[in-house]
């Protein structure tokens, strides 16, 4: 099947200050409907919705920005998107939480129905008492839930099903129990990041990963399992792929000095590589250890290890180094 990607008929927006308007008439209709439990609290409703618009504006343009299927309009996402309602509406509920009212009670529980009123409507849960730094995204978003202590820094994207909670399911003790992020941070589809952890700048968390510790600035964390393709007739069992340094790994599997297996290391391409760039170091029915030989370390990326006996085979994903095994696969004349 060809698909052929036409020009869209929706230029990218180039005034972004008409956003802002737009943005508090949505923030207006958001605490439309509570418009006598905010009478009873006597909240300055006009207040809450521009501090609101101040910072939804720029999570609007943010999500324009950096979702290419947004095609670049805020017109596009403000009207469509529900993830970005379910931060507008976020927005909302920590306003009326934290402006200073006579009643903190009343407040709460008007805070709390506008925040589950957007869970209704987006599939996304954020607590009014998160704290949450400009230009925020949730893309996609069914399913991601964000506790009442969690903080979150500028710039952060996070996919749909992550949960930002605590450790425990019931009787969590008092106290912070949720995780930090810092500035521009990414997290990857049905992540969860628990505890009262502090996730530093610029890291990306993979999807389906648990994180339960601190990490580091700038470090990326994945899940432990490793991408299989398994086809053929007969089974060959491999358990997956360990990294032993930047240039080393080992296969981890059952019969594997087994008469006529052929193996193979693949580059991003699923090219494999000259049988002249790698070498095996060890070779029992366990496990195989392999090394990158030193003419083409930087010059060769790898991506896969592929086994192939009797007609079967097995294609496993090798865990990302930081350095070599992410560059790009240089043509040469050997391919």
């Amino acid at each position: 099947m060809s698909v052929v990607r036409e020009e869209s008929a929706c230029p990218v927006d180039r005034e972004p200050d008409a956003a802002y308007p737009e943005i508090v008439r949505a923030a207006e209709n958001v605490l439309a409907p509570h418009e006598s439990d905010s009478a009873a609290l006597g909240l300055e409703c006009g207040a809450v919705v521009r501090r609101a618009a101040d910072l939804a504006v720029g999570d609007l343009l943010a999500l324009a920005r950096r979702d290419p299927a947004s095609l670049g309009s805020w017109q596009y996402v403000l009207e469509a998107y529900a993830c970005f309602q379910a931060v507008l509406s976020y927005r909302v509920a920590h306003e009326v939480l934290t402006a200073p009212c006579g009643d903190p009670w009343r407040q709460r529980v008007l805070a709390r129905k506008i925040s589950e009123a957007a869970k209704v409507r987006t599939g996304v849960e954020i607590h009014p008492g998160a704290t949450i730094g400009p230009r925020f995204i949730v893309d996609h978003g069914i399913g991601t839930v964000i506790g009442e202590d969690a903080t979150i820094g500028a710039d952060c994207y996070i996919l749909q099903g992550v949960v930002l909670g605590a450790l425990g399911i019931a009787d969590n003790a008092a106290g912070r129990r949720h995780p930090t992020l810092g500035d521009r941070v990414q997290v990857g589809g049905f992540a969860r990041v628990l505890g009262p952890i502090t996730v530093g700048d610029d890291v990306m968390i993979g999807s389906h990963a648990l994180v339960r510790a601190d990490v580091p600035a700038g470090a990326q964390v994945a899940v432990l399992h490793q991408y299989q393709m398994v086809a053929g007739p007969r089974p060959i069992t491999v358990y997956g792929v360990e990294g032993l340094g930047e240039y080393r790994f080992r296969l981890h599997g059952n019969d594997l000095d087994r008469p006529g297996l052929e193996v193979q290391l693949l580059g991003p391409t699923q090219l494999p590589l000259a049988a002249g760039d790698w070498s095996v170091l060890q070779n029992n029915a366990k496990c195989l250890t392999f090394q990158i030989s030193p003419r083409a370390r930087g010059l060769r990326s790898v991506a896969h290890i592929r086994v192939r006996h009797g007609g079967s085979e097995v294609t496993v994903g090798i865990p990302l180094a930081r350095k070599s095994r992410v560059a790009s696969l240089p043509r040469t004349a050997a391919g």
